[in-house]
């Protein structure tokens, strides 16, 4: 089993991105209005990332980078049909290496409600419970604490 986090780029990334998550995120939600345009997607500090399992997309977040060395961690999807297989832990460890190889030390997100228990396990902490989005947080290892998975999956960035 190949997996691969990888920036998108190419056009037919871009199209797996948003199908990803205009499904996950809007439509099983019950949600509309998606904007794959939007320009946050573009922001030279914010990095759209495609996860690969053999090739095949099956998951999306985006990093978005700040100067305060926070980061925010957002619109994390993985494909229905790929859940409850530890893509999402996967998903999540490869972002918080990348996070850490651009110096930031603490990562932030907005979890739908039905996700905060995900993140609980992989070590976030609730710093604001009261919003229709829980808002978690994450201190970043450094790089030098990464010796490599070993497990079959790596990432290019």
């Amino acid at each position: 089993m190949a997996i691969e986090l990888q920036q998108v780029k190419a056009i037919k990334d871009w199209r797996a991105y948003h199908a990803i998550r205009r499904h996950v995120l809007w439509e099983l939600r019950g949600l509309d209005g998606y904007d794959d345009r939007h320009a946050d997607e573009h922001k030279p500090a914010h990095i759209p990332l495609l996860l690969r399992k053999d090739g095949l997309a099956v998951g999306t977040v985006r990093l978005d980078l700040s100067n305060d060395r926070t980061g925010v961690v957002r619109l994390v999807a993985i494909r229905r049909d790929y859940q409850r297989q530890g893509l999402g832990r996967i998903l999540m460890c490869e972002v918080e290496k990348l996070a850490a190889k651009h110096g930031l030390c603490r990562l932030e997100l907005h979890a739908a409600p039905d996700a905060v228990p995900f993140y609980e396990k992989l070590g976030w902490a609730m710093i604001d419970a009261d919003r229709s989005d829980p808002l978690l947080a994450k201190a970043i290892q450094s790089p030098a604490h990464d010796a490599g998975s070993g497990d079959g999956w790596r990432s290019p960035l």
